[in-house]
């Protein structure tokens, strides 16, 4: 029996997981926050940092004054097939037109900000991005580049600073790392999400109470022939802990089926 279960319970999660995966890029556009990556130095990063985005779904960037051109050969080439996040990324002359038409924007940084109070880890600030996005506000994520990262002047338009906790003695990300980095938490809330509306939408299969009573009644009927609630004086309370337990089994139809079929077997042995 607990082979059987545990066999349908891991092809269904399988089932599930798998369904969840195809799915994540057609989520992800509907999560849609915008990645800005602010001063970024290197071509090979942006690129990097492209493929980092499309590996969890998300394609919508934009390059505040990049130092190269993130179209060169060196940018596509780290991409790795991420070309058409590059394609369709826009380039902005200053930060305040690359946040115009957003409603909120939170801010990365690896390093303590001493004037900056509203300091979140990235599952509070990945939860938060989430949620402004599936409210329909247009949510942008500030990165900030190679040299210096982003300014106490650049901070003043974030909503909220996510804060990744790094080593304090050597705090600094790679700009690619970083977008991987919240690319993947991002994901993560979405997925959770989605498997908690799938299950939600799921027809409800676990067993009643009356078909729980029905295998109870049954199994007592069984283990009374073979005298098996002995001595006579504790017959009632050892009924009424078997049903205790029984009842307390998180039991769904098929579970139900499956423990007829065992006593069925087990008596035909016999």
């Amino acid at each position: 029996m607990g082979i059987l279960i545990g066999v349908q319970l891991f092809f269904s999660s399988i089932f599930k997981k798998y369904s969840l995966v195809l799915n994540v890029e057609n989520s992800m556009q509907k999560l849609n926050p915008v990645f800005i990556l602010v001063n970024p130095q290197m071509a090979e990063n942006i690129g990097a940092a492209a493929r980092a985005m499309l590996n969890f779904g998300f394609l919508n960037l934009r390059l505040v004054r990049p130092r190269e051109n993130h179209l060169s050969d060196r940018a596509l080439a780290m991409a790795a097939g991420a070309g058409r996040v590059l394609d369709k990324a826009q380039v902005f002359e200053n930060i305040a037109d690359a946040c115009k038409d957003l409603n909120e924007v939170l801010a990365t940084s690896a390093r303590d900000r001493y004037k900056y109070k509203d300091v979140i880890d990235p599952i509070m600030g990945c939860d938060t991005i989430f949620q402004s996005c599936i409210s329909g506000f247009k949510v942008g994520i500030l990165f900030g580049g190679e040299r210096a990262g982003l300014s106490n002047e650049d901070l003043f338009l974030a909503k909220k600073l996510i804060r990744i906790p790094s080593n304090p003695i050597f705090s600094s990300l790679n700009l690619a790392q970083s977008v991987l980095l919240i690319s993947y938490q991002l994901n993560v809330c979405s997925l959770k999400k989605n498997a908690k509306a799938s299950h939600n939408n799921e027809p409800i299969s676990k067993a009643n109470y009356e078909e729980m009573q029905a295998f109870a009644t049954r199994l007592e009927t069984e283990l009374d022939k073979k005298n098996f609630f002995y001595p006579e004086g504790k017959k009632k309370r050892m009924k009424t802990r078997l049903r205790k337990l029984i009842y307390g089994l998180e039991l769904n139809k098929e579970d139900v089926k499956i423990l007829h079929g065992v006593l069925k077997a087990l008596i035909k042995k016999n």
